[in-house]
């Protein structure tokens, strides 16, 4: 297949004329050698400025063309005036926050932008990946933008840290690795995934139809009435962080929340919120946070709620269930393809660091910790993301976890359904008070209100 235009990627996603005018002058064109040393003393001469303190916000195409006239003087080149419109397009357009890349931060459709090289750009839409023409001039134009990214936030990617992830806003965060881990020449790889949720809330997850609003009833209740702990689990950007900030408009304001993340995305709009961030080691081996450790410190910190951004490895499992078992309920995501394999991840998580504790136990520390886990995945038919999956778990019996199924995705002629599943909620007494009935078991819902099921069979895609 080949590549799409950038005015294809526009028009793909409705987007209009000058949006498409925008990405289209936004593109590197073809450059000489001259043009591009031209423009690489012109960038120098820029940054100078900018640290001075001498450059405007808001630079102007003439403001350009005298530092490329000044940069030909100096350095004895003559450009033609074809290459010398092509220096002071790829210049302008490099001023941008994000270079080239900023049209396609603007597009509200697109998740991720994945850069490959400095010719070698995509986005992905959902989980459907789409080979754009864009390019940056060269290799060096492309590892300047990179290292000029990572100033933002304070980092380098050096051999030494030859990974680093980061937030450079609450909605943007970046991933890059060395280009010591990329073929020859090719330079440094990124990839920036794009929060569209900015002012998330629960109602607007069900006006994109994540879940009927009768499901975000019943989490919020559970988590507001505050003893039980939600395990969020799904693949690769199925919503699960999103999720967790809607949902933690459950917990009381009274409340204090501790978050612990390795990079700043649960930003929580209310009071009483600490946030401690982790970190790896640095080229020493030394000054790294691991998640346990922030999770222990956050004990000694009168927090009600610990929410752990995500659970990657078996230290941070076990020091979240430890804390959740004490009578600090929580939230964390998990990677995982439906709610059990969240909690056999879990369970083999603490498996790896309690290896001299049989799997009974470790269940039964399961069971005293998660009260409820929620599956969010990619509907195959609109790519959309949806809450597919949502069980409680009970009590660890004759050597396996008891779970309660209370509500799952299914087809219908009539399109995606979620149906009450005939499990009973250990929560009953508490949507009584809140005034949340649930549906009866077998009933479907749609986002838009109750569907009463009819009498023909439907197939759980699942």
């Amino acid at each position: 297949m080949r590549p799409l235009s950038s005015r294809e990627i526009l028009e793909h996603y409705g987007k209009g004329a000058e949006e498409a005018s925008l990405l289209r002058r936004s593109q590197a064109p073809d450059l000489t050698p001259s043009a591009r040393y031209v423009i690489r003393e012109a960038r120098k001469k820029l940054s100078l400025l900018r640290d001075r303190g001498e450059l405007p916000t808001d630079v102007s195409e003439e403001v350009i063309s005298q530092i490329v006239h000044s940069v030909e003087e100096v350095e004895g080149e003559s450009l033609s005036d074809r290459e010398r419109t092509a220096a002071i397009a790829a210049l302008d357009s490099s001023l941008l926050d994000f270079d080239i890349l900023t049209p396609l931060l603007e597009n509200p459709e697109l998740n991720d932008i994945i850069i490959r090289a400095f010719d070698d750009i995509s986005v992905q839409k959902g989980r459907a990946n789409i080979q754009t023409d864009l390019r940056f001039s060269d290799a060096q134009s492309y590892k300047g933008f990179v290292e000029n990214l990572l100033k933002r936030v304070g980092k380098a990617c050096t051999t030494g840290t030859p990974v680093i992830d980061a937030a450079l806003t609450p909605e943007i965060r970046i991933c890059v690795t060395h280009e010591s881990f990329s073929p020859a020449g090719s330079g440094p790889m990124m990839t920036i995934r794009l929060a569209r949720h900015r002012g998330v809330s629960v109602d607007t997850l069900a006006a994109h139809e994540l879940a009927p609003r009768e499901v975000f009833d019943y989490l919020l209740t559970v988590i507001g009435q505050g003893s039980g702990t939600v395990l969020i689990a799904g693949e690769v950007g199925t919503g699960k962080t999103t999720l967790v900030r809607a949902l933690s408009a459950g917990i009381p304001e009274f409340e204090s929340i501790l978050v612990i993340e390795d990079t700043h995305e649960i930003m929580l709009e209310r009071r009483f919120v600490r946030t401690l961030l982790t970190r790896e080691a640095n080229a020493e081996g030394a000054g790294r946070i691991p998640p346990a450790q922030a999770i222990r410190t956050g004990m000694r910190m009168a927090m009600n709620r610990v929410i752990l951004g995500e659970m990657r490895d078996s230290e941070a499992a076990e020091a979240f269930i430890d804390v959740c078992s004490s009578g600090h309920p929580g939230m964390s995501t998990i990677h995982a393809r439906s709610a059990r394999d969240a909690l056999g991840r879990l369970e083999l998580f603490l498996t790896r660091v309690q290896g001299n504790i049989g799997v009974e136990a470790i269940r039964k520390q399961i069971a005293n910790a998660v009260s409820v886990v929620v599956y969010l995945g990619l509907d195959p038919s609109d790519r959309k993301r949806r809450i597919k999956e949502i069980v409680e778990v009970n009590s660890a019996g004759d050597g396996a976890l008891q779970i309660s199924p209370l509500f799952s995705t299914c087809s219908t002629p009539h399109g995606v359904r979620w149906r009450r599943e005939g499990g009973v909620s250990a929560f009953q007494d508490a949507l009584r008070s809140a005034g949340v009935v649930l549906p009866r078991p077998g009933e479907l819902l749609r986002c838009g209100g109750p569907e009463h099921q009819p009498s023909i069979a439907f197939r759980d895609p699942q």
